[in-house]
């Protein structure tokens, strides 16, 4: 009975797996932080998007039920309504996005 060990073959076929096994894991790297830039970059676009709408008079998230009324005097001096996260469908739909890092 040999006790010298596995066979060579097998120890090529183990190495072989663990050099498969670390490339998968710098593809997974690559693509978790491009998927993290394209979330981002929705994420600002969205944030953009409902702050040039928010005293227009509508906008997808919020509807545009005061887009055909007239400009009152006291609506230049109200609040900006700033959008919320609740307002940020697109963002809020990713299940791996976290809004708390693109805090300005």
């Amino acid at each position: 009975m040999s006790t010298q060990g596995p066979p060579a073959n097998a120890k090529q076929a183990q190495a072989a797996a663990l050099t498969e096994v670390e490339a998968a894991q710098r593809r997974k790297r690559a693509l978790d932080l491009n998927l993290a830039s394209i979330e981002a970059t929705i994420w600002a676009q969205e944030t953009s998007y409902l702050e040039d709408t928010a005293t227009s008079g509508g906008n997808i998230i919020k509807g545009f039920e005061n887009y055909l009324k007239a400009p009152t005097v006291t609506s230049h001096h109200r609040r900006k309504n700033d959008p919320t996260e609740d307002d940020k469908l697109f963002s809020g739909s990713s299940t791996s996005f976290n809004p708390m890092n693109q805090q300005r």
